[in-house]
């Protein structure tokens, strides 16, 4: 498997070789139970996103790689990149499409992201890797834009796979953050806790046959900065022009900032 992930990534310039092997025997070796999480759920992992946002999610994808304006011939990091849904947004959407690096600490996730890519057409513009944000086996000032959909909050360290994203962006490139978020309508707020908090990990559990995996995601997005707790992290860690907006009544929130320079 690693000489795949090695071969897949031989002609970008934009790795470092020994850390890559060094993020895939991370992601293969010892006990980490939020990636064997989604190791586990990775075979139903887009049906439930379908099932679980009722279709919004791939709304909210699009909304964010809108933010990143990709054209061709520029190269993006995809942080966190599951299946690559938002890879393939990024790299397909123009002609020739733009160049795309993803990472994610799943190798299962990459292996379907991998079969996916292949049956779209995307293999010659879409490298996936494995990666963990705190440590991106990149190099310095390489990527016109960043972004993450759905991964901050399972960031090991938030502020430090925050700064790693902005060492790895060139000066005056874009990051963006797509994370859930809470409605502010108090009525609003409460359906959606009781939805959120209750029937989603059971609908989860049921189809994922993970017993913690969808108890685990209202968990992490409680504990989640949001708002301006966390456009302060992005302002804390060199980024300019950082905004946000809600998306859906506030279910969703698009961070975004640019690398000074």
């Amino acid at each position: 498997m690693l000489k795949f992930y090695i071969y897949k990534n031989q002609y970008f310039e934009y790795i470092l070789p020994s850390q890559v092997k060094q993020a895939y025997e991370i992601s293969t070796d010892g006990a980490n139970p939020i990636r064997d999480m989604f190791n586990a759920v990775a075979p139903r992992y887009d049906f439930l996103n379908g099932l679980l946002s009722a279709g919004f999610d791939k709304y909210w994808r699009k909304l964010a790689v809108d933010e990143l304006e990709p054209v061709a011939n520029r190269v993006f990091l995809d942080v966190a990149t599951g299946t690559a849904d938002i890879a393939l947004e990024l790299a397909l959407r123009d002609a020739p499409p733009s160049r795309v690096i993803g990472i994610d600490f799943s190798t299962t996730m990459l292996h379907l992201g991998n079969k996916k890519v292949s049956a779209r057409g995307g293999e010659s513009s879409i490298r996936l890797f494995p990666g963990a944000a705190e440590n991106l086996p990149l190099k310095s000032n390489s990527f016109d834009g960043a972004i993450s959909a759905f991964g901050a909050r399972n960031f090991a360290d938030i502020n430090l796979g925050i700064s790693e994203i902005h060492r790895v962006l060139k000066p005056q490139g874009k990051i963006v953050i797509l994370e859930f978020s809470f409605p502010q309508n108090g009525l609003l707020q409460w359906f959606y806790r009781q939805y959120f908090g209750r029937v989603l990990p059971v609908l989860g559990r049921l189809i994922s046959r993970h017993k913690n995996a969808y108890s685990y995601l209202p968990d992490s997005v409680e504990g989640f900065p949001k708002g301006e707790a966390f456009a302060s992290i992005l302002k804390e860690h060199g980024f300019d022009s950082v905004n946000f907006k809600e998306l859906t009544f506030g279910i969703t929130t698009i961070y975004t900032g640019c690398k000074h320079g």
